[in-house]
């Protein structure tokens, strides 16, 4: 009983960072939101298992199969068995390796930042990352017969100061993914204008604290009172 109380809450606790989006990637500010993260598609992970299939299981067990029918001494035969074994361990650890990769390497999108994770390998993973301001173009394309046909491509982020752009390989959409990253960038520099529209008016009126402000004043010091050039007219009576 207590044991499920526990796991319980464990679920409970991990339900609730992942809706919240905190804690969503290691090196993640107390002040960031995750809001988009992008994946390789499942094509690159069935990629993956039919290159073991075909190479660590089908192949291995066609060499078997052909082996077998020879007469081999007892002592060639037992050297085959180790050779055989050590290759589906290889094959196996090979695709536990790339597997590891496909599922550890994202592309985060935050409220302040782009972050690009790269698993190189098991113990290997590099973290590049660039501010929202410092993207210049954001593209998204396809290629190929079934690329197309699964809408599945590359998605490519070119910030300032850099010629190297960022590369998302087998993406899930990589036009719409490319407009979700700019609405991202866009809404970032809108509510930074208006962050900092509140932050000068609250300082101007700390700055005019002694004066005598009216309380048109203030609402034009915070943004009140802002006219747009169209007065209000009366109403012509009917003749």
């Amino acid at each position: 009983m207590f044991r499920s109380s526990v796991s319980a809450i464990n679920l409970a606790k991990l339900h609730a960072q992942i809706h919240r989006k905190k804690d969503f990637f290691p090196g993640q500010r107390d002040s960031e939101e995750v809001l988009l993260c992008v994946r390789a598609h499942w094509i690159l992970r069935l990629k993956i298992f039919m290159y073991f299939l075909l190479l660590g299981v089908l192949l291995p067990g066609g060499i078997y199969y052909f082996i077998s029918r020879i007469d081999l001494p007892p002592k060639i035969w037992l050297y085959f068995i180790f050779v055989i074994i050590f290759y589906f361990l290889f094959a196996w650890l090979v695709t536990f390796i790339e597997f590891i990769k496909s599922e550890f390497t994202l592309l985060v999108a935050t409220n302040e930042r782009i972050a690009d994770i790269a698993q190189a390998s098991i113990f290997d993973q590099q973290v590049s990352e660039t501010n929202l301001d410092r993207i210049q173009e954001v593209s998204g394309y396809t290629h190929g017969f079934w690329k197309t046909f699964l809408n599945v491509g590359n998605l490519e982020i070119q910030t300032a100061g850099s010629d190297v752009p960022l590369v998302m390989r087998l993406v899930k959409s990589p036009q719409l993914t490319a407009r979700k990253i700019l609405d991202v960038q866009r809404e970032s520099q809108q509510r930074r204008r208006g962050s900092d529209f509140g932050k000068r008016s609250e300082d101007e009126i700390q700055t005019r604290k002694g004066e005598a402000l009216s309380e048109e004043e203030l609402k034009k010091l915070r943004g009140g009172g802002v006219e747009n050039g169209n007065r209000q007219r009366k109403p012509h009576k009917s003749v």
